[in-house]
């Protein structure tokens, strides 16, 4: 017994002590973090254009052999939160471009236009080009702009340069890109294979073109 109250009379001193200190000030603090809009980017298919097998008897042995254009559906979703964003294009196999190719397709390409298609028994394949079309938020139809670098916006016909060019979209004249917190849109693919006399004929060649698609915020 003696023990307890001896325990009860320490800590009534020590309650005692502290009253005789009490602060008359406390901190408030306020804490949060701000995010940036998460907006996922898909394509259809895990966005592979595939063009299933080609006879070999079927290629030009002196000229460039276009191909038909294949299409996939490109999503980009933010949720309700409307932002502003961009796609950059990295070529995956830049070192198997072949210069000119796509001059089998028509005017208006340049090289920044030409990702490559990898190559076969050290025989570059090919090439191909990516366009954007389509552009929609909802029932709004957009239209491709595009910078380079961090440069001013112009107008683009939706044929698709490699980083670091930028494209993004507008809704008005205004050339400036445009919130949208769901966008749709096409990518076409027209590929072009290499002279037949600069493959390996006698073998099975693997169109094997890669591209990295890179969204970011403006």
């Amino acid at each position: 017994m003696k023990k307890i109250v001896g325990l009860t009379l320490g800590l009534a001193c020590l309650a005692a002590g502290l009253n005789a200190q009490a602060s008359t000030s406390a901190e408030l603090i306020v804490r949060g973090t701000i995010k940036p809009v998460a907006c996922n980017l898909s394509m259809t298919g895990g966005g592979i254009i595939n063009y299933g097998d080609i006879p070999s008897g079927q290629l030009q042995q002196a000229a460039f052999n276009p191909l038909a254009e294949r299409t996939t559906p490109l999503t980009v979703n933010c949720g309700n939160t409307p932002a502003r964003f961009g796609l950059k294009f990295v070529d995956l196999q830049a070192g198997s471009k072949v210069p000119g190719i796509l001059n089998a397709l028509g005017a208006g390409y340049t090289e920044a236009h030409n990702y490559g298609l990898g190559t076969a028994s050290g025989r570059k394949t090919g090439g191909f080009a990516v366009t954007l079309k389509d552009l929609r938020a909802s029932t709004t139809p957009l239209y491709p702009i595009m910078r380079s670098g961090v440069g001013a916006w112009q107008s683009s016909d939706g044929k698709v340069a490699q980083s670091p060019t930028q494209y993004s979209w507008r809704s008005s004249t205004a050339i400036v890109p445009a919130a949208v917190s769901q966008l749709a849109g096409t990518i076409a693919v027209r590929a072009v294979i290499n002279r037949g006399q600069d493959l390996d004929l006698s073998r099975d060649i693997t169109l094997d073109g890669r591209a990295t698609l890179e969204l970011s915020y403006i």
